[in-house]
């Protein structure tokens, strides 16, 4: 069964919506971003969150013992990093998220190792994620053999079906396409989205069980 990853969470309403409707991991964005949120606040939504539902920080180029402090202070189980990830960021014994901004010729799994959750985001020069916009899925068709990876960028109700058929992935990962505005979910929309992600795993039967 494909995961679902709600990221960019800033208020309570649209985290209590997401754990109702039995997502595995929600977001929470600590470097620069419109959705981004201090520790106090990441903590006070992350208290509405169940154990058994994995809370993800959200990091550009903050240094490792940044994040460490972060993820013990706000109790995080992963961190998504979209800078490379270097030894001390893999000893904190966190699941590794590190985002790959895919384009043409490139894959970036150099940077990976082992364990790793691969997220697969848009390429955009001067931006460094949560740009909204889809990409080309078939660049990753040889990654998603390797790798248990997650999808994002430009995902919604309307488009994850196909990525899910196309790439069989580990997960996918919605942020603006279940929002009314910069860190404010629509409800409505996030139903759509986990049910879009839920028929399109009960149309591809054959979706393979990759490790956690």
């Amino acid at each position: 069964m494909t995961r679902i990853k709600v990221c960019g969470n800033t208020e309570l309403e649209g985290v209590r919506v997401a754990v109702g409707l039995g997502v595995d991991l929600l977001g929470f964005i600590f470097a620069r971003s419109p959705r981004r949120v201090t520790v106090e606040q990441a903590r006070d939504l992350i208290a509405e969150v169940p154990e058994s539902i994995g809370r993800v920080g959200v990091f550009v180029d903050e240094p490792t013992d940044q994040i460490a402090a972060v993820a013990g202070a706000c109790a995080l189980t992963a961190i998504q990093l979209y800078r490379e990830p270097a030894p001390q960021d893999r000893a904190l014994g966190l699941q590794l998220l590190p985002a790959l901004r895919l384009r043409a010729g490139e894959d970036g799994s150099a940077r990976l190792e082992p364990g790793d959750h691969p997220l697969l985001d848009t390429f955009v020069p001067d931006a460094i994620g949560g740009t909204g916009r889809t990409w080309d899925w078939s660049l990753a068709d040889s990654l998603a053999q390797r790798y248990p990876v997650i999808v994002s960028g430009g995902l919604n109700a309307e488009n994850v079906g196909a990525a899910v058929a196309r790439l069989k992935p580990w997960g996918v990962d919605v942020s603006s396409g279940v929002e009314r505005s910069p860190g404010i979910k629509d409800p409505a929309r996030l139903r759509a989205f986990v049910a879009a992600v839920r028929a399109a795993d009960a149309a591809n039967p054959g979706h393979p069980q990759r490790s956690a």
